[in-house]
């Protein structure tokens, strides 16, 4: 005789004498899954900020389906290395431009005698 290590019994349970086998635990499960849904649906009518929660989800999903689907990734990435290699424009002579903020302080001081 060959014993099974698992909790459950790998063959379905004989049905009980006079109903159709299985068919209970299709309604119970047809049940459960109707009042998860019922439960669900309500929360989300109820709860602004579950509406809140979903609409980011959303969006993060959203972001990301679009990061798969987008057949120029490549070209995107590398135009933006490309931009980032770009060195920044200085004047000649490398010499340093004042600016309006480069003399003297004309702040006062907060302090009030």
């Amino acid at each position: 005789m060959h014993m099974s290590i698992a909790p459950f019994s790998p063959h379905p349970a004989p049905a009980a004498p006079g109903t159709q086998g299985g068919s209970w635990r299709t309604r119970l499960a047809v049940a459960s899954a109707s009042v998860g849904i019922g439960a669900t649906l309500l929360a989300y009518a109820i709860s602004p900020g579950l509406r809140h929660a979903v609409s980011h989800a959303e969006h993060s999903v959203g972001h990301a389906v679009s990061r798969v689907f987008d057949r120029d990734a490549a070209a995107h990435k590398r135009a933006v290395k490309a931009k980032a290699r770009k060195p920044l424009a200085r004047p000649a002579g490398g010499v340093h431009t004042t600016t309006k903020h480069s003399g003297a302080s004309t702040h006062t001081s907060s302090t009030r005698y």
